[in-house]
């Protein structure tokens, strides 16, 4: 019997819960010991959700699987409802409730996204994105035991930055390697127009927040690096016989930390 525990071997993903969850942690003006719960339980409905994906892919296949992984997805959504509810009921952190109750539509979306083979939509990767950037402000609300305004502001960065990763993933693999080389630097530009376009809107919206001090003056330190990525992946072609799934995994796994490190400064 096969007893080792499923999990999701997407490296994007666990970069996506786990930055958001260490902002809120760190940037969060106390430190409780609630968070370490917290953590179980975004890490345990994160967990969650991989069994799920597969049950709704192989809804038609051998039992024995489907027992398989059933039983991890209660074992997970065990460590889920207790962590969360001793957070809710036991702590009174009431706004965890609905935090993860908009989680959990997230989720169910995606698994109807799946059923539909249409996980891979940008609608799709969105909506997870901003699901679990809720991590930063369950963190922080863990901590202090107040959602204020930090908190919502590190959600929106969050979602905003690893959302522009969508953008450029598409561009490098899904639509560069697909097309001929333009010989001209506009041309290639102009191709990546929607990926450019997107990171010149979420600059413009960080700006604005910092003219309006709703965010720290430093924050858009950590979109730069982002912005010169996409301008160099612009401008640099890739086609199918260069492009490395792993070599641009680690490079937005080496751009996500900075972004992290940037947001960390700026807001501390």
């Amino acid at each position: 019997m096969n007893i080792s525990p499923p999990i999701s071997k997407e490296h994007g993903s666990w970069a996506m819960l786990i930055i958001p969850l260490l902002l809120g942690t760190i940037i969060a003006p106390i430190w409780h010991w609630r968070t370490l719960l917290l953590l179980a339980a975004a890490v345990g409905f994160f967990l969650t959700r991989y069994p799920l994906s597969i049950l709704v892919r192989r809804r038609k296949r051998d039992q024995d699987k489907r027992v398989y992984y059933l039983r991890w997805t209660a074992i997970y959504g065990g460590i889920t409802a207790l962590s969360g509810g001793w957070l809710i009921f036991a702590e009174n952190l009431w706004w965890l409730a609905l935090m993860g109750v908009t989680g959990a539509l997230l989720v169910a979306f995606n698994l109807w996204l799946i059923a539909h083979k249409k996980q891979m939509s940008l609608v799709g990767e969105l909506s997870g994105i901003a699901g679990l950037s809720l991590g930063a402000p369950m963190a922080c609300y863990a901590a202090s035991g107040q959602l204020d305004q930090t908190a919502a502001i590190l959600w929106l960065v969050n979602a905003l930055y690893f959302s522009g990763t969508v953008f450029y993933i598409k561009l490098k693999v899904r639509q560069q390697p697909r097309q001929p080389a333009p010989d001209k630097l506009s041309e290639r530009l102009i191709k990546a127009k929607a990926c450019l376009t997107y990171h010149t809107t979420v600059l413009i919206i960080i700006f604005a927040l910092v003219t309006l001090q709703k965010a720290p003056v430093l924050t858009p330190l950590a979109f730069i690096p982002a912005a010169v990525k996409v301008i160099r992946g612009a401008a640099r072609w890739q086609d199918k016989k260069t492009l490395s799934l792993v070599r641009l995994g680690f490079t937005e796994l080496f751009h996500s930390i900075v972004f992290m490190a940037l947001i960390i400064v700026a807001f501390k």
